[in-house]
């Protein structure tokens, strides 16, 4: 996939995981229980009691998976300085995301061979291993495909200098339709 198109749909397919992932941590913050049993210890607390602490992290989080999710889309089109922080903070998200998927799965998929020992919680490790962990992999993958294949050249807002820093040297005139500037500042 290459041009807009591939870019597009790499950014929309990882705006979906990460909407996933955020509606989900939302659905279980809201009193879910569907698929609970596949993430362990926040299924434990909420099940526990700690249900005020384990609500405020599950809505903090989907309101960060949401940032996340649809952050690089929302974003893409804007120019300057903001922009480039911006799209720094969505390589570094992809970069974490595809890492923590990735280490993650394969740590996961290696406790279920039971090579490490039997699991504390069989349902939470599968769901880790086989669910979550690699759609973490994926969004993060996804993210920084489209991102990476984002090769347009965005122009640069040129930094504004003060009335008194402008010397009659500095200040540029207007060139005539077709006439060529010389490379040397000519003196006034």
């Amino acid at each position: 996939m290459q041009g807009s198109n591939g870019r597009t749909s790499l950014l929309w397919g990882a705006a979906a995981v990460g909407g996933f992932h955020a509606a989900m941590s939302l659905y279980w913050a809201l009193g879910g229980r569907w698929l609970e049993g596949t993430v362990g210890a926040t299924a434990d607390r909420l099940q526990s009691g700690e249900i005020a602490s384990a609500t405020v992290v599950l809505l903090a989080a989907a309101a960060l998976k949401s940032a996340v999710a649809v952050g690089p889309l929302l974003t893409r089109r804007w120019v300057g300085a903001l922009a480039g922080v911006m799209r720094k903070l969505a390589i570094f998200a992809g970069l974490v995301l595809s890492i923590y998927g990735v280490v993650l799965t394969v740590v996961g998929l290696v406790s279920l061979t039971g090579v490490l020992g039997a699991p504390t919680n069989p349902e939470a490790l599968r769901g880790h291993a086989l669910l979550w962990d690699p759609l973490f992999a994926a969004w993060g993958l996804m993210l920084l495909g489209g991102l990476g294949l984002d090769t347009r050249i965005r122009p640069r807002v040129a930094p504004r200098m003060a009335l008194s820093d402008r010397s009659p040297a500095t200040v540029t005139r207007p060139v005539p339709a077709g006439a060529i500037r010389p490379l040397v500042k000519e003196n006034a």
